[in-house]
């Protein structure tokens, strides 16, 4: 079931603080400890790579195709696909709520649903022609899907229905377009006991393509359905920063 969510108006954009800001590989990014306080921080990779989820094996990815096109493969210790990063192309954003915080939750699928509200707050900003939802259900995926983070949508992720101005997915098509939506906000999760950090990714668009040269089995139809924001993405940085640490407060 999805929920929908508004926002505010268009407003002025402001530069990310540098003490938020981390710059490295994908690996040793997603190798960080998880400190027990609150926080967001806005990671920045310096060379491409496939990340893939905690439980997948090395043999999802074409190893020597990812070298021969200059990408790492390397793999997070959260859940879910993979995702395939290039400096520049998305945003990734961390959030880390201890235990104990007001928005800390046991549940491990609705500890999301606050993030993916905030998220649909913010892209209402950048784009207000759209209708952005919330997924508040279980994954809805297929034994394939599961394979790519953006082919299939978890607890908390954003999708967005009808209009916008965001870039469709590259070498799939329109899609199917699944009754949920389209996804926007692909978002995992790393527990310690004491606390959670949640992995936020959004696109500029979709390359489908990219993924069919990289992954060994044949891509999911559904990743199609997925979508980027296009242009607005240079915006979504300082706003999404400025949204969730205020949550955080």
């Amino acid at each position: 079931m999805d929920h929908r969510c508004g926002g505010s108006g268009a407003r002025r954009v402001e530069a990310v603080p540098v003490d938020r800001l981390v710059k490295g590989d994908a690996g040793a990014l997603h190798d960080r400890p998880i400190v027990p306080v609150a926080s967001v921080e806005l990671l920045k990779i310096d060379r491409p790579a496939v990340v893939l989820g905690s439980t997948q094996s090395l043999d999802a990815v074409r190893g020597d195709r990812a070298a021969e096109l200059g990408f790492a493969v390397v793999r997070r210790r959260s859940g879910g696909g993979v995702v395939i990063l290039q400096p520049g192309d998305h945003v990734w954003i961390d959030v880390t709520v201890p235990r104990g915080h007001q928005l800390w939750s046991d549940d491990v699928e609705r500890a999301t649903w606050w993030l993916g509200d905030a998220w649909c707050e913010v892209l209402r900003v950048v784009d207000d022609s759209a209708e952005w939802a919330v997924h508040r259900d279980k994954l809805q995926a297929s034994a394939p899907e599961r394979a790519v983070c953006f082919a299939s949508v978890g607890p908390g992720e954003v999708v967005r229905r009808g209009g916008g101005s965001g870039a469709e997915g590259r070498g799939g098509g329109v899609g199917r377009g699944r009754g949920a939506g389209r996804k926007v906000v692909g978002i995992s999760q790393r527990r310690t006991k004491d606390a959670a950090r949640f992995q936020c990714t959004v696109f500029s668009a979709i390359d489908v393509a990219l993924h069919e040269r990289l992954m060994r089995d044949p891509v999911p139809p559904s990743l199609a359905d997925a979508t980027g924001v296009g242009a607005a993405l240079a915006s979504l940085a300082p706003l999404a920063l400025e949204r969730f640490t205020a949550a955080l407060r």
